[in-house]
């Protein structure tokens, strides 16, 4: 039988330019961090459950050093809890970390409206448009493509803030991402979702209830007694210095 290759060679070992044999290159601390990032961020983890690296590593198909790093970098997120001689644990859904969230998400994102709305194009409102028609049509269906679309919409409400001001919104939603997705579990969110999205095109202040209103409804869940002073005190400072129309 006629053999191919490097005589000698074993399978998958780099050959004298140092090239791999065939075999897949290995996965940047990069790409397993992001990978990682959008399981954690769907909620694909149990918080409750430590986190294997040696199943981890094997289901990304990479070595440990990589997904070592990657790890710490989910933990500098807050997405990540560790201890030392501990296991690793994806960080558990708080009060506290709901409430930080979104009294960022509340001040933050009403300017970012603010500063993007009057540089608008037709363009950009069909696109606006467009993103907010296929969430409607997605509403109570797949969670995945309507939070695609949602993404996109939220980030049209910022296109024109600014580099450091899209960049830090961005991040903030990402990480809101999993409590979103309990608070679309609830009956009554998709169709109130609908009619707010509808209304943020109008004004920065409707996206601020907007958001306040998710925020308050979660806490709501996870503690009824819960007084929410930082979302609430975001929101007054939006709405009592909102700009009439």
């Amino acid at each position: 039988m006629a053999r191919t290759g490097r005589p000698g060679a074993v399978p998958g070992s780099p050959d004298r330019d140092g090239h791999d044999g065939g075999a897949a290159p290995e996965l940047s601390t990069e790409v397993v961090h992001d990978r990682l990032r959008r399981a954690i961020l769907r909620g694909e983890f149990d918080p409750k459950v430590p986190l294997s690296q040696v199943k981890l590593a094997a289901r990304l198909g990479v070595s440990r050093t990589p997904l070592r790093e990657a790890l710490r970098m989910l933990q500098r997120e807050g997405l990540i809890d560790s201890e030392p001689n501990r296991r690793v644990r994806v960080a558990e859904l708080s009060l506290a970390d709901l409430e930080q969230l979104y009294a960022s998400r509340v001040l933050l994102e009403a300017l970012a409206v603010r500063l993007t709305v009057p540089a608008y194009t037709e363009a950009d409102l069909a696109e606006l448009k467009g993103a907010l028609a296929e969430m409607t049509e997605l509403t109570g269906r797949d969670i995945d493509q309507w939070e695609a679309a949602h993404q996109r919409y939220h980030a049209l409400l910022r296109k024109y803030a600014g580099q450091r001001i899209g960049l830090l919104a961005r991040n903030l939603s990402d990480h809101t991402g999993r409590y979103r997705r309990v608070y679309m579990a609830e009956p009554r969110a998709w169709s109130a979702a609908a009619q707010e999205h509808a209304a943020i095109v109008d004004a920065s202040t409707q996206l601020a209830r907007h958001l306040a209103r998710t925020a308050l409804t979660l806490i709501a869940l996870f503690d009824p007694e819960h007084e929410p002073t930082p979302v609430r005190e975001a929101l007054r400072l939006v709405t009592a210095t909102a700009p009439p129309p």
